[in-house]
């Protein structure tokens, strides 16, 4: 599990491999600099006691005297006055060569954080509606693998580097504890698998309740999102109190999977600890029996102390490095899922231009089904450049579902669809959207001004325009994007925008919440006006319009939709009469077509909306 999840991190993380080498050499640096210290403390003792039996004679043996002949003249008096400057000068060297790595552990970890991050959005910026639609928790649930996943990912790599560098600092604590005494190094080994088994044991609990953590993780943060982009309907309901109450079940939820993680990360430091206290208890008694009976040398088993000290504080990194480890394990599974997600609109290898000078589009045998229910059945049609094309029915007739096939939100289950002869899927994404324009019943504006928001209708476009604009300024002679305000003028939006503050810089909030609905609408309708793309998605596109506003409206729209194909989604009847075909939808079948006056003439399913719509 470790290593999967470590091959999937690699393409993250192979990027700052000169890092990553760096912060090894300052991490083993530390091992070595810490495994000296029960070295340094052996031979402290050994001249403080003045032990007959020496370490430093054992180490400065006649072959290291000549690699390093200036430590030959070393005296036991010499090391009693310079040793303890030794410690000062150690200590000090392990502090910068901590700092130094941790820095580096740290700052290298947000880094392959940050490119998890970006890559998930990107995926889920490209993720098709199906999927969109199908998701559980919904955009809440993203949110927190987006955020809240990946921090303890990031955490887990912090941990992979303690994996890495803490059996090296295990090899020497041991490899001083066998020079040291070989014999009781070998009891301590036998010790080992009680250790292992622990582990492994909470390790498996901890992927079980790591994925309930991140399930519960989810649920709060979906729960929050809808609380607040749902606020008006909140309040105007009362539910003040059902989305508390919601919110604190999910906390609850949260909380017990919380303590059953915790339990389990805890029981390991008990048991170790009270496994080590026989350790120590056998230490002490072997090594008190050795110096009083046997002549053992006590400076020698104060080092072996010192070194297990150490060694078993790596011991317990260790442990508690895997018991993280599981936990990003959980979470490694739940972000790549995302990543490798194959819910994609297919891209194709050698895509074809846009035809430039199309005269027809054209579904040929096209089906789509969704959730297991066919909501477009067969459904054959062409339309031809230019014409505007009017959708009735029902909801759920699968009006929208047209649609958003002809822009590739998702593809025909069956069939295809063509733009003369060339198929929609054999076009770049891209330039296909780019060649269609789309303003929709539920408005949403971004977080900006509202000049961007008209040009983010094509920011290419804007982009040219900003920078001759700037051009214009550094002279005096331009301050405003003449594109965006023609669009806003033919939008009906540019009065309204005039008497704002700040006019074209006025922020419009989140959603354009700082905006009415009608004002949201034409800003919508502005965008795409300012995109000009040769075929126009308008669905219910002036719902939210006062009859004036919409009047006005329609009169750029009709400006607008000259020489370019349209698509009028439209329940209210009034706003398609002037269409060139209007096409009758019914559980996903075209069941009627033609125009205002012969589809009344036929009195089929068309007439019975309009009777409807007109209260006869």
């Amino acid at each position: 599990m470790i290593l999967s999840s470590l091959r999937r991190l690699w393409p993250y993380i192979r990027p700052f491999k000169r890092d990553l080498i760096l912060m090894f050499v300052f991490g083993y640096t530390l091992t070595v600099l810490t495994g000296s210290i029960p070295f340094f403390a052996t031979i402290l003792f050994e001249v403080w006691s003045k032990s007959q039996t020496s370490v430093l004679d054992r180490v400065l043996t006649p072959g290291v005297l000549s690699v390093f002949p200036f430590l030959e003249g070393l005296t036991r008096n010499k090391i009693a006055v310079y040793l303890p400057f030794a410690f000062p000068v150690l200590y000090g060297l392990i502090g910068i060569v901590r700092y130094t790595h941790y820095v580096l552990l740290n700052y290298t970890a947000e880094r392959i954080t940050a490119g998890l991050r970006v890559d998930m959005v990107r995926k889920i910026m490209r993720l098709n509606l199906t999927y969109h639609g199908s998701l559980e928790r919904g955009s809440g649930g993203l949110i927190s693998r987006v955020f809240s996943d990946t921090q303890l990912l990031q955490q887990g790599l912090n941990f992979y580097v303690d994996l890495l560098r803490e059996p090296v600092q295990l090899a020497v604590f041991l490899g001083m504890m066998i020079f040291l005494d070989w014999k009781l190094t070998v009891y301590v080994i036998l010790f080992v698998p009680f250790f292992l088994i622990m582990t492994k044991q909470v390790s498996r609990s901890l992927r079980k309740y790591g994925n309930f953590g991140r399930e519960s993780m989810e649920d709060l943060t979906a729960t929050l999102k809808e609380s607040v982009d749902g606020i008006r309907v909140v309040q105007s309901f009362n539910l003040e109190r059902e989305m508390q109450g919601r919110f604190t079940r999910y906390m609850t939820n949260y909380l017990q999977t919380a303590k059953s993680i915790i339990k389990r990360e805890q029981a390991v430091s008990p048991f170790n600890e009270f496994t080590i206290s026989f350790l120590v208890a056998a230490f002490a008694y072997y090594s008190i029996n050795q110096v009083l009976f046997h002549g053992g040398d006590g400076a020698a088993f104060i080092g072996f102390f010192a070194a297990a000290g150490l060694m078993q504080e790596s011991i317990k990194k260790l442990q508690d490095a895997n018991v993280k480890i599981q936990q990003s394990i959980v979470a490694n599974e739940r972000v790549f899922s995302i990543i490798n997600s194959q819910s994609e609109v297919p891209e194709t290898a050698q895509p074809q231009p846009f035809p430039q000078d199309w005269k027809t589009i054209t579904f040929k045998n096209v089906s789509f089904a969704y959730a297991g229910e066919m909501t477009l059945k067969n459904v054959n049609l062409t339309i031809k450049r230019g014409e505007h094309i009017a959708l009735v029915g029902e909801s759920g007739s699968g009006k929208s579902t047209l649609v958003n096939l002809l822009e590739r939100f998702y593809d025909p289950t069956q069939g295809e669809i063509l733009i003369d002869n060339t198929p929609i899927n054999s076009v770049s994404l891209r330039d296909l959207r780019h060649n269609i324009a789309l303003v929709t019943q539920d408005v949403f504006l971004f977080r900006d001004t509202i000049a961007r928001n008209v040009q983010a209708g094509d920011f290419d476009k804007a982009e040219k325009a900003d920078q001759a604009l700037n051009a214009y300024r550094v002279r005096g002679e331009a301050t405003e994007d003449a594109e965006v305000e023609r669009a806003a003028k033919l939008a009906n939006a540019h009065t309204f925008i005039s008497a704002t503050p700040k006019g074209y810089e006025s922020p419009v909030g989140e959603r354009g919440s700082f905006l009415s609905g009608g004002e949201k609408q034409r800003v919508s309708i502005a965008r795409a006006i300012y995109k000009s793309a040769p075929i126009l998605i308008l669905d219910e596109a002036t719902s939210a319009l006062d009859s004036v506003s919409e009047m006005e409206v329609q009169k750029g729209l009709h400006h607008l939709m000259e020489g370019r194909t349209a698509f009028v989604i439209a329940h209210r009847l009034s706003t398609v009469f002037s269409a060139d075909r209007i096409l009758v939808m019914k559980k996903g079948e075209i069941v009627e077509q033609g125009t205002h006056q012969t589809l009344l003439e036929k009195q089929g399913e068309y007439f019975r909306f309009f009777q409807l719509q007109a209260g006869l």
